[in-house]
């Protein structure tokens, strides 16, 4: 999760740089970012890193 917060920065800074190729990289990235964040948060990924899961 860290590192998605630190992308989302970075493509912010990126996209207020307005400079040629770093501003559709970072809306990239950014995409990219608060995706993988949307599917770290799904119920079976929250089970599985917290260790509430049941055993089977």
């Amino acid at each position: 999760m860290t590192w998605q917060l630190f992308q989302i920065i970075g493509s912010i800074a990126a996209i207020g740089s307005g400079s040629g190729p770093a501003v559709p990289g970072g809306w990239v990235a950014l995409v990219i970012a608060v995706g993988v964040t949307a599917l770290l948060m799904t119920p079976s990924v929250v089970a599985a890193t917290s260790g509430t899961r049941s055993e089977d």
